[in-house]
């Protein structure tokens, strides 16, 4: 099954005549369609490149030895995940930091900053370092 939503990132005057006209041609067409509007922070492709970094974090942990606890049991040892990376290491930087719990609601700059933040801790107390993909680097100067 095909996702039926679509996403509009309109940032350019073609873009903003294009979405106009889609949003015409859908309601003279009949269809009953709900728009939500949002701020946009970072594109996909730096989404992307902010996981594969969460991902890289992880794989670098877990080849160093190290694990996440459960908290029921201190003998069962969980290795990192993308998922674990984003929640247990980098959303606690962003909330002292930024005062924000979602990777979503930071600005480029700030989604850098905690980044840097977090390479250097790891790097100076754990080890491991793994720097920021240079692809999300530069779109984010």
């Amino acid at each position: 099954m095909t996702d039926p939503s679509h996403r509009w990132i309109v940032d350019k005057k073609d873009k903003l005549d294009f979405f106009i006209s889609f949003v015409k041609d859908q309601y003279e067409s009949g269809k009953h369609i709900l728009y939500t509007i949002k701020d946009t922070t970072r594109s996909d492709r730096q989404n992307n490149a902010m996981h594969l970094w969460f991902r890289q974090i992880a794989n670098e942990l877990n080849d160093a030895g190290y694990y996440v606890r459960h908290p029921f049991s201190d003998k069962l040892e969980i290795p990192f995940t993308e998922v674990l990376v984003k929640e247990t290491l980098y959303k606690p930087v962003i909330g002292a930091m930024h005062s924000k719990s979602s990777t979503a609601k930071l600005t480029p700059a700030q989604l850098s900053e905690a980044a840097e933040v977090l390479i250097r801790w790891l790097s100076e107390h754990k080890g491991v370092y793994v720097p920021f993909p240079q692809q999300l680097k530069d779109q984010l100067k």
